[in-house]
């Protein structure tokens, strides 16, 4: 059962609404959006950012804020097309016995429309980002899944493992103001390790297909898995990117996408997030021994495969 609570004016942001069962807590804007900007256990700590400032000027006067939480957009990226403002109240709402979907109003200039659908089960929730053309052209694009992680958190991606022999078996993109050196950055074996610095204001960023369609984000003593799925092969946005991440001193983005297709007139594409929760997970060090102990405490529960390191290599000499 869903229990559904209405919050006047939840972080300045207007309406709200807060629906909870008896594993979840999950808070959506009305006023703006679409938005989820809580995801906790019941009454518990939100592992989401929710007090984001940042914002940017658009060209016919409106201003885009991040806020924080999590929303969709269209991929690849553009200015100011991924950009156009949701701060105005949703075109509608329907709450159902399992719960909410959240439609935003159309797009004037891209004729797109958004909405977000919350699915709650026992042991997770479901997010799934869909976005409608609503104009009268087709349009090539991607579904952008794109969630902040609370301040001060440690992401952590798996290193993709497939045995490909003597041709490389994956790539990571970067971004102009990425540096390599990012000592926010950990490149494992097993596993990359992104942490948020409060202090630092530059941005980093990279990308790369994930083949094991998860990525696990630790604070506040929990554990926030993201899955999703990739299609080996397909065509992703930013030369092959099914997911991405961005660090600044406002939070991390954890970001999902779906491959790019065609979308025709009145047609729509969509991308679904699986979303678990894990409470009483302290935050591994950065250690790959140790995130995969604390991993493996979850694993089996997230339905995730961890990366293991093959023994094949090749030799020479046969």
């Amino acid at each position: 059962m869903i229990y559904v609570e209405s919050i006047e004016n939840y972080k300045c942001l207007g309406k709200a609404l807060k629906l909870t069962t008896d594993a979840f807590e999950v808070v959506v804007t009305i006023d703006i959006g679409p938005r989820i900007m809580h995801f906790s256990k019941p009454g518990g700590l939100n592992i989401l950012e929710d007090d984001a400032v940042l914002g940017e000027k658009l060209p016919d006067g409106s201003e885009w804020k991040i806020y924080g939480g999590h929303r969709v957009w269209h991929s690849p990226e553009a200015f100011p097309r991924s950009y156009v403002s949701d701060s105005e109240p949703l075109q509608s709402y329907k709450i159902f016995d399992d719960g909410i979907l959240l439609v935003q109003k159309e797009e004037v200039w891209t004729c797109m429309q958004k909405s977000i659908q919350v699915k709650f089960y026992d042991d997770k929730v479901t997010v799934t980002n869909r976005i409608q053309n609503k104009g009268a052209w087709p349009v090539d694009m991607s579904v952008w899944s794109l969630t902040v992680g609370s301040r001060k958190g440690r992401e952590v991606c798996p290193v993709v493992q497939r045995e490909t022999g003597l041709l490389p078996n994956t790539h990571y993109v970067l971004w102009p103001y990425s540096k390599l050196n990012d000592k926010r950055v950990i490149w494992g074996q097993k596993y990359i390790v992104v942490e948020n610095n409060t202090e630092d204001k530059c941005a980093f960023k990279f990308g790369y297909p994930n083949e094991y369609g998860w990525i696990a984000y630790f604070n506040k003593n929990l554990c926030f898995i993201k899955k999703y799925e990739h299609e080996l092969g397909a065509n992703y946005p930013d030369k092959g990117c099914s997911w991405e991440t961005y660090t600044s001193d406002w939070g991390v983005e954890l970001e999902s996408l779906s491959p790019i297709k065609r979308v025709e007139p009145g047609s729509f594409i969509e991308h679904t997030d699986e979303w678990y929760l894990f409470d009483d997970i302290p935050m591994p060090p950065i250690d790959e021994v140790q995130i995969e102990t604390t991993l493996k405490k979850i694993a089996n529960l997230a339905k995730i495969e961890l990366p293991k390191v093959s023994t094949k290599g090749w030799n020479p000499q046969g």
